[in-house]
Formats: structure tokens, C-alpha cells, sequence
């Protein structure tokens, strides 16, 4: 008994019998099984279809019609009459006039492995272009659209199971499938020493790609696994590079406290002339600058314009803040050391460096060049020359 039991009721003519029983037996079965093409290419109309489950049967009536089947068991209508058929073949020298062909497909899901047969090159955040990842891992497939797997597959093959998937298909599309994980490295900005660490997420951003891949020849991706890993020359590449990015940053790190303790220093050493000097840097900074978020540029309106010219006057305030009133000094008796209203004569202080006032004339010719340079507007210049003339 071969593939097929078919229990002939009339025989007509040799090699065709009114009802043909057509399923899916013997060796096309079970595991590694993903489809297989029913050898006849004609068959009477009213023959038996019995589809078993964990399969679909893919009808071909005339080449240009498909439908597919559930499993389940079916009568099949073609244009094949076993009264006249022997009749049309003698006309067509024995070819027939209606083909028909019947396909089984697997609905299991399965799995096949794969390997990188060559290293995967990509540009590294760490190492720059030309760095290399291997690894492999495990497809899940199963068919999900029979019709189109039959199209650009099946017909081809008299069968086809999970070692001819992996060696036709997936072999041929495997520098794609690098691809796609040379781009997931690289717009993810994974280095080669995070790329065992990031199976997962890997995996999951290449399936939709891989997907689109597989679509065309009727495949769902169920699932994909990038076991990625990069070989020992790779790894002391990766690890003289790390060295080399943290002594940089120690370096610079250094720099920076060096620097803080240079401007420390310099407070301590230039004392109350410190805020002076950088007060009038700040003058210079706003007046070279005045369109670039300087304090009257951000405000909005009479109230903002107030708060700069309050700004400027501070600051100026600051920097000026030597001037004073001079006061009035008791005259001294030279009697004998004493006053001539008996007061003691006790010798009068004579006042230290520190507090003697500025030449108010030396603090107007400052703020005329501060003015002439752009470091103070005109009203601080004038509120603040009225403030000296008013203390002469």
C-alpha cells in the first residue's frame, strides 16, 4: 500500500479511478516536517481530501486557484470527469486539460538554529569603526500563510522540512539578517562588552526587521535569540580602550581641582579686591554682550528695565564703595600737648591707609572712562557723580 489508499469504484481508463483519496502519510509527517506537494497533477472532481490536524491543505484547481483547508475532511469538485476525461487526453495526446494540485503544510511552530559564519562588523561607541561581534542563537518559525509558502516555496520542492529551511532560506538571507544586527548595535550605541549582557533587548529589536525579512515567503517569527560574544583579541582591545578612557578622566577630573584651588588661592591672596575685579569683568561682560540674555534683554517692560538699572547701580555700588564723606578732623594744640580748652592731650590716631578716602576727582575719571567703554549706563553714571559732587 503506498502514500495514498484509493478505492476505485469504476475504471475507466489505466492510471485514473473515479474517486481518488488524497492525504498526507508515511515520511511527510511529524517532526522537521514544513510541507509537502501531493505528486499528482490531475485527479477526477468529487475525490476525497482528508486534512489531519496540525496541518492545512492547499488546493490548486487550474493554476490559478487556490483555497486552503483546515483540517477536516472535504470532497474536491475539479473539471475532471472519469466519463469523458479518457476522451479529452486522446485529443491532447494524453496531457490533461485541467491540472490540479493538492499541498499539505505543517501550523507547528519549530525551531533552527544559527551561527555567524563570519564576524559581524559595526561602528562601537567605545572602539569606533571596524569593531566585530559572533555569536548565534535560535529562530522560531511556522508557516502563516500557506498559500504564499506553496507559491514561492513548495512548488518547487517535491518536500521541504526544517534542514532545507535553514540551508536555503535562512542561509540566503543571512548577511541581511547581520545587517540588521550591525544597525541594532550601532543606533543603540552598544559596545562589545555589553552585548552578552543585552540578549534580550537585542533580540527583541531585531525581530520586526528580521520579520519583514521572512513575510515574503508566508513565515511568522515567533520568537529570536541574539547570543552575541566578541573573541579574546576583541576583548583586550575593549579593555586597553577603558583603561585608556578612565585615566582621561582622572586626568581631567585633576584639572579641574587644581583649577578650584587656584581660584582659591587667588580670593584669599587679592582679599576685598577679589569682588571688585570680578564685578567689573561682569560690567564688561554684560556691556560687550548687551542682546545675549543680558539683564535688561530678558525683562519685559518698565519693571524689568528698573531691576537692570538697580543691577547696574549695585554692582557699581560695590565696586566704588571707597568713596565716603570726609569727615571733619579736630584741630591739635600744640601747647604742650594738650587742647586749649584743657582737654587731654591725648595724641589723635592717625588714620591707617585703609580708611583714607579717595580723591573723589580720581573717582569721577574712573566712572567717565567706565561710561566712555560701555561698562555703566549713563544713569548710573549720573546718579552717581550727583552722590560725589553732593559729599564735596
Amino acid at each position: 500500500m503506498g502514500l495514498f489508499h484509493r478505492p476505485t469504484v469504476a475504471q475507466p481508463s489505466e492510471g485514473h479511478s473515479f474517486v481518488t483519496l488524497i492525504q498526507n502519510e508515511g515520511n511527510n509527517t511529524g517532526r522537521g516536517f514544513i510541507g509537502w506537494r501531493d505528486p499528482r497533477k490531475d485527479f477526477n472532481t468529487h475525490s476525497k481530501l482528508i486534512v489531519r490536524r496540525g496541518e492545512e491543505a492547499i488546493f490548486e484547481n487550474g493554476g490559478s486557484e487556490y483555497v486552503c483547508f483546515p483540517p477536516g475532511e472535504y470532497e474536491l469538485e475539479t473539471q475532471n470527469y472519469a466519463v469523458i476525461r479518457s476522451f479529452r487526453e486522446a485529443l491532447s495526446g494524453g496531457q490533461t486539460m485541467f491540472p490540479c494540485r493538492v499541498y499539505f503544510v505543517s501550523t507547528e511552530q519549530f525551531e533552527v538554529e544559527w551561527g555567524t559564519s563570519e564576524a559581524i562588523g559595526y561602528t562601537c561607541p567605545l572602539m569606533g569603526p571596524g569593531a566585530q561581534v559572533r555569536g548565534g542563537g535560535v529562530y522560531v518559525i511556522k508557516v502563516q500563510d500557506s498559500e504564499k509558502f506553496c507559491g514561492t516555496i513548495l512548488r518547487d520542492n517535491e518536500s521541504y522540512d526544517v534542514d532545507m529551511l535553514s540551508k536555503k532560506l535562512l542561509s540566503r538571507i543571512y548577511k541581511r539578517v547581520a545587517s540588521i544586527i550591525s544597525n541594532v548595535l550601532e543606533e543603540n550605541q552598544i559596545n562589545g562588552m555589553e552585548v552578552s549582557k543585552k540578549v534580550d533587548e537585542i533580540s527583541e529589536l531585531c525581530m520586526p526587521r528580521i520579520q519583514t525579512l521572512l513575510d515574503e515567503f508566508g513565515f511568522m517569527l515567533v520568537d529570536f535569540t541574539a547570543e552575541l560574544f566578541i573573541d579574546e583579541e576583541q576583548r583586550q582591545m575593549y579593555e586597553s580602550a577603558i583603561r585608556l578612557q578612565r585615566m582621561t578622566a582622572q586626568g581631567e577630573a585633576q584639572a579641574r581641582v587644581i583649577s578650584a584651588q587656584g581660584k582659591v588661592g587667588e580670593m584669599q591672596t587679592m582679599g576685598d579686591a577679589y569682588t571688585t575685579i570680578k564685578g567689573m569683568e561682569m560690567l564688561q561682560t554684560i556691556a560687550e554682550n548687551p542682546g545675549a540674555g543680558g539683564i535688561a534683554s530678558a525683562g519685559a517692560g518698565l519693571g524689568m528695565g528698573m531691576a537692570a538699572g538697580n543691577a547696574f547701580g549695585n554692582i557699581a555700588q560695590s565696586i566704588f564703595s571707597g568713596v565716603q564723606q570726609q569727615p571733619q578732623q579736630p584741630k591739635q594744640s600744640n601747647f604742650g600737648g594738650a587742647s586749649r580748652f584743657g582737654t587731654g592731650g591725648q595724641e589723635q590716631p592717625t588714620p591707617s591707609s585703609a580708611s583714607v578716602p579717595q580723591d573723589p576727582i580720581e573717582v569721577l575719571e574712573k566712572m567717565k572712562q567706565m561710561l566712555e567703554k560701555g561698562l555703566i549706563p549713563q544713569a548710573v553714571y549720573d546718579q552717581k557723580v550727583a552722590e560725589i559732587l553732593s559729599r564735596m
